[in-house]
C-alpha cells in the first residue's frame, strides 16, 4: 500500500498538477482543442518517436514480441466487449461505442507522460511505449473506424489518412537510424530533442482542457462498465498475457502499465462522427481518465513485481 501512495505521489501528482492548470487555463480562454490535437499529432509525437526509437536498444525479436501482445490483447478485450454487450442487451449502436471504448486507450497524450515519469524517462522504456502508441493509431485508423461504420469503404480511407501520419515515418526512420547505426548530425538531433522534451508538459494541459470541456451526465452503468473493463481486467489480462508470453524486464512492465491507461478521446469522436451514443462516449472518456488517477498507482505498484 505505501509503495502505491508512492507511486502516486512521484508519478500521479506530478502528471496531476499540469493537468488542473490545463483544465483553469481552459476555463478562461476556451482553447480551441482541435488545434491542440493537431500539434500533439503532427508535431510532438513524430519527434517524440523518432529520438525515442534512435536512442533505445531494440532488436527485431523484441519489436514482434511487443505488437504479438497488443494484437492478443486488443482480440482479448473486443472479446470481452462482445460479450458484455450481448449480456446486457447493448443497442448496436451502444456496442460499437462500448468497444472502442475498451480497445481504444490514451497511450499517447496520457501513456507518455505516465511512462516517462515512471521509468524516468529511460529511452528502451519509452521506445516500447512509442511501439504502443503506432499500434494503437493503427487499430483506431482501421478496427475503430470500421467497428464504428461497419462500413469498409470507411476502412480503406481511414487506412489511407494512417499512411499519411508523420509519426509511421518517424518510427521508420528511427528504427533505420538505430539498426544501423547512422548517428543523426547535431544540428538535427538538437531540434526534435527539445521538441520531443515538450510533449509531456503539452499533452498534460491539453489533457485538463479536454476535461474541462466534458460533463457527466445519466446511463452511468455501461460507462462505469467501461472504465471497469479499460482501468481494471485489462491491466489483469495484460498480466496473464506477460507471464504466458514470458516477457520480463522494462519490456513487460512498460506494457503492463500501457494496457492500464484510460479510454481514448478518438472514440468519443468516431461516436460523434457515426451517431453511436455519443454521449455515452465523452462520458467514458471522462470517467475513466478521472479514475485512472487512482488506480494507475496501483498498476504501477504492480509492474514493479514483474521480473
Amino acid at each position: 500500500m505505501l509503495l502505491a501512495v508512492g507511486a502516486f505521489y512521484n508519478v500521479i501528482v506530478p502528471i496531476l498538477i499540469p493537468i488542473v492548470i490545463g483544465a483553469l487555463l481552459h476555463k478562461k480562454f476556451n482553447f480551441e482543442l482541435k488545434s491542440f490535437s493537431k500539434l500533439i499529432l503532427f508535431y510532438y509525437v513524430p519527434a517524440l518517436a523518432f529520438v525515442k526509437i534512435y536512442q533505445a536498444r531494440l532488436s527485431p525479436l523484441l519489436i514482434g514480441a511487443v505488437f504479438s501482445f497488443l494484437v492478443l490483447q486488443m482480440l482479448v478485450l473486443t472479446g470481452i466487449g462482445y460479450c458484455v454487450s450481448k449480456m446486457f442487451g447493448y443497442s448496436k449502436q451502444l456496442l460499437a461505442s462500448f468497444i472502442n471504448s475498451i480497445c481504444l486507450s490514451n497511450n499517447g497524450n496520457i501513456g507518455i507522460p505516465i511512462n516517462g515519469m515512471a521509468f524516468d524517462q529511460d529511452p528502451f522504456a519509452m521506445a516500447i511505449q512509442v511501439m504502443v502508441v503506432i499500434f494503437e493509431l493503427f487499430v483506431t485508423f482501421s478496427f475503430g473506424i470500421l467497428n464504428a461504420s461497419k462500413a469498409s469503404a470507411d476502412l480503406k480511407q481511414s487506412l489511407l489518412q494512417f499512411a499519411k501520419l508523420p509519426v509511421l515515418y518517424a518510427i521508420i526512420a528511427g528504427l533505420t537510424f538505430n539498426f544501423f547505426h547512422i548517428t543523426v548530425p547535431e544540428p538535427l538531433l538538437k531540434p526534435i530533442d527539445s521538441i520531443s522534451s515538450g510533449m509531456l508538459s503539452f499533452a498534460l494541459v491539453s489533457i485538463g482542457a479536454q476535461i474541462a470541456s466534458s460533463k457527466l451526465t445519466g446511463n452511468t452503468g455501461p460507462v462505469l462498465l467501461s472504465s471497469l473493463i479499460r482501468l481494471v481486467i485489462s491491466p489483469v489480462c495484460a498480466w496473464v498475457l506477460i507471464d504466458l508470453m514470458n516477457l520480463q524486464g522494462i519490456t513487460a512492465q512498460a506494457l503492463f502499465i500501457a494496457s492500464s491507461i484510460p479510454t481514448s478521446r478518438n472514440s468519443a469522436a468516431l461516436a460523434l462522427e457515426y451517431g453511436n451514443e455519443p454521449d455515452f462516449a465523452g462520458q467514458a472518456v471522462l470517467l475513466s481518465t478521472l479514475l485512472g488517477s487512482i488506480t494507475l498507482p496501483i498498476v504501477i505498484h504492480f509492474s514493479q513485481m514483474i521480473g
